[in-house]
């Protein structure tokens, strides 16, 4: 999932967590269910790149596939 097609990150740099996106999936294990959010992902820091260079990528707008 790359969130932004007008800065790709390179498959070696990305973050092996988030796979590049600089956000994770985040869902409560409560019941009853909660809508779940996007988390900014701790391993990167939002960059999406392992080296944790760079800006913090924008926020997917929809839920993962």
């Amino acid at each position: 999932m790359m969130a932004q097609s007008d800065r790709q990150i390179p498959d070696n740099a990305r973050c092996p967590h988030c796979a590049g996106a600089g956000w994770s999936w985040w869902s409560p294990s409560v019941t009853p269910p909660q809508e779940g959010r996007w988390v900014v992902c701790r391993e990167c820091l939002g960059t999406g790149r392992a080296d944790q260079k760079g800006r913090k990528r924008n926020k997917p707008n929809e839920p993962p596939g």
